[in-house]
């Protein structure tokens, strides 16, 4: 047996141990982790970027422009003229 198996028996064991109300908790962190193992990272220092009609960040800004939301930001950010 390999150790690749071995520590696969451990683990089962240990799950089984768990009480259900961890199972989705435990289930969510194995989505993660294989989310994380296909991940690509950006090796060349240049991160992956969104085009601009994806980008939620693009696509929020100018919300607050309109009122309510805009009525005396600025005295507020930096002080009645």
């Amino acid at each position: 047996m390999g150790i690749a198996q071995v520590s696969k028996k451990e683990l089962f064991s240990e799950i089984e141990q768990l009480p259900n109300s961890y199972l989705v908790e435990l289930q969510d962190f194995i989505r993660y982790l294989k989310f994380k193992q296909t991940a690509t990272p950006a090796t060349s220092g240049e991160q992956d970027t969104l085009p601009p009609e994806n980008d939620p960040i693009l696509r929020a800004i100018g919300l607050a422009e309109v009122p309510p939301f805009s009525d005396d930001i600025d005295d507020l950010l930096y002080g009645a003229d």
